[in-house]
């Protein structure tokens, strides 16, 4: 060592294997971690020192002197100096880093969730050190005119994803995901003008996160300094980096208090919102990204809880568990699957936990309401936006008269999912539930989908078909819904509307053209998807809010309110026409009726839904309660049924009503009208259970009657919660049904021709359409 204090350094750092020993290489990831923490230690006592020198304060005698005489006389906060002149050029950029991704965090955190808790903060300060650290590395590590470049890009790129976040969240209630990015060019063809206007509405959040693109313009010649770059400080600054990450990860798996601790939100569940609310936006991309490539791992109760292991008991020399009798197809919702043979057979290990798992659950029984429906034709309806606050007996008499009779749902919940309708769809439709980072609709296009009730009604002889007023190849439903067994009908596949050049179209108009293409079949089976109720709730954006203006105008409700009542009469008359229509062709007392919402309205704020209410929402549990009309002329008594049960419950109960085969085992919702308990599941595994609700953002189970809960069997729910949702994921990723039910193989199974209507190729959109 050369320089300014040569016995000094010289002394201490042939110090350096005994403070090496210190921080042996078994306590970090890499061989020259001791040297380097060594090195940190030497620097920042060098510059104490040096400090105390410079205020001619006594030093330990061991010096001799001669580190005074060295370094003579220095201004007062040169006291870092060793180590700052050695990183400032990584420091510099990296502080600035740190700086303006925590203040956007905080930001989001204050804007989408009205509130920052100290363990948040914490954990996203963490989260952030080595994000920008490796940033400031990116930007310092390089020559000075593409530090130039890079710096403002990377702080552009940072406020750009952050404030997109904020405002998809501020618009849809959940967070944008990256599978999304690349349907960007769809979601800006169709819904580009409502996110200018958003952007335009939304003009604080996009100009506080501009401030620190605005501050690395200016600044970026005094954040990058000339100067040069020590031999592998760029190699010491990146293992910083891992290390304060691999420390702050470890922190996390030391907080496993409580029933939904943060190792386990950390580790297993797949909780955008929470990730986001505890890690930051950034740390949630990452585990987001994570979930995307390795899967969902399912529940595994040593993540919950730090217990000694032991050998479990089927497992243990001399030890014998009793053996249960299969439950019996006559008596349950079960099919013939082997799966002691697919356990044998199966070398992938998330396969075979797979395997186990759904050998193990208790299928559904059958029951006095098994076949009730059996030979009715059906139309299925899932409702653009639904809720029911929009009926009324006066202004929504059909929609008032069809939830009242028939079955009728007491406690009927339709959880926000993430991505918007399509995930709604996919909940009500395949009792599955989606994954988060993806399209699961979309994905599922490629599965085979037994279960799927256009299949399964296709095989019963009917004419299956799905229509929706919208573009047909939105969300790819063009490829998911054929998959689902149907001919599939849309705005540019067979459906010519008036209203298509307006937003939202008409339910009322499609109903008036779709009906007579199937109500002379005999029988058949109908999905609806609407979108009349769309956002926004405005008079200048939403087309069918300015058609009912009228009927509402004089309502004691804020504008946006009356706007979305407005919208929602559309629905009204859809069902009218439809209840019409099949009563002059002589099928409505052989046909049932189905419909719930893909998502509360949330275009509403919660202050906006509250009027509606007449008193403060519940933004936890009661902004999801909501309707399920199922309907039949011949139910002459109202039945009703007070089981907690959700969207993700529709498909197996309307499969048990209409006596068809499938195995319960293999979807995640139950038959609303059979003996099994009821779980509502939410995105963030909060849940309601017979015996109370649990709230995943406080840890809190509440049981119905007040007393103390069994946090035992609770801890057993969330574990339920979350293997529904690894192993829906598995269901998703792996095609297993087609695995365990031995399905047709991709290459040749055959596909499902479209019948189109004339005049649907005049769309120029179809120019490339290929039928799938």
């Amino acid at each position: 060592m050369q320089g300014k204090y040569p016995s000094y350094i010289a002394k201490y750092y042939g110090l350096s294997p005994l403070f090496s020993s210190i921080f042996p290489i078994s306590l970090n990831p890499f061989p020259f971690m001791g040297r380097f923490l060594t090195r940190l230690y030497i620097d920042t006592t060098l510059s104490i020192r040096y400090n105390n020198s410079a205020r001619n304060t006594p030093l330990d005698s061991s010096l001799g002197g001669s580190f005074m005489k060295d370094c003579g006389p220095q201004p007062r906060f040169a006291g870092f100096g060793p180590l700052w002149a050695r990183w400032k050029r990584l420091a510099v950029p990296s502080l600035f880093f740190f700086t303006i991704i925590y203040y956007e965090e905080l930001f989001l955190k204050l804007y989408c969730f009205q509130s920052v808790s100290p363990t948040g903060a914490l954990f996203t300060a963490l989260f952030t050190i080595p994000v920008a650290a490796l940033l400031g590395l990116l930007c310092g590590g390089v020559p000075h005119r593409l530090g130039r470049f890079l710096l403002p890009l990377c702080a552009a790129l940072i406020s750009l994803w952050l404030g997109a976040q904020a405002i998809y969240y501020h618009l849809f209630k959940t967070f944008l995901t990256i599978f999304s990015l690349t349907k960007m060019a769809m979601v800006a063809g169709a819904f580009g003008d409502m996110a200018t206007s958003e952007i335009v509405v939304n003009w604080f959040p996009v100009l506080m996160m501009l401030l620190p693109v605005i501050a690395s313009i200016l600044l970026s010649n005094r954040l990058l300094l000339p100067e040069p770059l020590p031999p592998r400080l760029r190699l010491h600054w990146a293992a910083l980096a891992i290390f304060v990450q691999l420390i702050t990860m470890g922190i996390v798996m030391l907080c496993g208090g409580g029933v939904l601790s943060l190792r386990y939100i950390y580790t297993q569940t797949a909780t955008p919102e929470l990730e986001a609310q505890y890690f930051g936006m950034l740390t949630q991309t990452q585990l987001e990204i994570r979930r995307v490539i390795f899967g969902i791992d399912p529940d595994d109760p040593s993540q919950r809880r730090l217990i000694k292991w032991s050998r479990p008991a089927d497992a243990r020399p001399g030890i014998s568990t009793p053996v249960m009798s299969p439950p019996s197809s006559e008596d349950y919702h079960i099919m013939d699957i082997d799966f002691d043979s697919l356990m044998e057979q199966e070398e992938d290990e998330t396969l075979l936990e797979a395997h186990q798992w759904f050998s193990k659950r208790q299928p559904s029984p059958k029951n006095e309401w098994t076949g009730y429906f059996e030979g009715k034709n059906l139309v299925w309806i899932v409702a653009e936006g639904f809720s029911t606050l929009a009926m009324d007996p006066e202004r929504t008499p059909t929609l008032w008269q069809l939830s009242h009779e028939g079955f009728v749902f007491d406690h009927f919940y339709t959880p926000l999912w993430g991505v918007s309708t399509s995930d709604g769809e996919y909940v009500t439709t395949t009792s599955l539930i989606p994954k988060s980072g993806v399209w699961s609709y979309s994905q599922s296009s490629e599965n085979y989908m037994p279960f799927a009730l256009g299949n399964q009604f296709q095989k019963q002889g009917y004419r299956t078909m799905a229509f929706h007023d919208y573009l047909y190849d939105y969300y790819d439903r063009n490829l998911s819904h054929p998959n689902m067994g149907y001919e599939y009908v849309a705005l540019g596949q067979g459906l010519e509307m008036e209203s298509a050049d307006s937003f939202p179209p008409s339910d009322l108009e499609m109903m008036e053209e779709i009906v007579p293409m199937f109500v002379d079949e005999d029988p058949f089976m109908v999905y609806c998807l609407t979108v009349s109720g769309h956002l926004n709730y405005t008079l200048e954006e939403n087309a069918m809010s300015r058609r009912h203006w009228d009927e509402v105008k004089d309502l004691p409700y804020s504008d946006t309110v009356k706007c979305y009542l407005a919208c929602q009469m559309e629905l009204e008359l859809a069902l009218e026409s439809l209840m019409d229509q099949l009563e002059q062709a002589g099928k409505l007392e052989d046909t049932v009726i189905v419909l719930s919402a893909d998502h509360y309205p949330y275009g509403l704020t919660d202050e906006e839904y509250s009027e509606l209410l007449g008193h403060e929402v519940d933004p936890v549990f009661e902004i999801y309660e909501n309707t399920l009309i199922l309907w039949s002329a011949d139910m002459e008594e109202p039945v009703h049924v007070s089981k907690y049960c959700s969207s993700l419950d529709v498909m197996p109960t309307l499969s048990n009503l209409f006596g068809l085969e499938y195995d319960s085992r293999l979807l995640m919702g139950e038959d609303i009208l059979s003996s099994k308990p009821g779980l509502v599941i939410f995105s963030n595994y909060s849940f309601i259970s017979r015996d109370g609700y649990y709230n995943s953002t406080t840890d809190e189970f509440t049981r119905w009657d007040g007393q103390e809960p069994d946090l035992d069997a609770v801890a057993s729910l969330v574990a339920e919660v979350q293997n529904r949702v690894a192993y829906s994921a598995v269901i998703l990723d792996y095609d297993y049904y087609r695995l365990a039910l031995n399905g047709p193989p991709k290459e040749e199974e055959p596909g499902l021709s479209l019948q189109l209507t004339p005049g649907w190729t005049n769309d120029s959109r179809l120019e490339n359409f290929r039928q799938p």
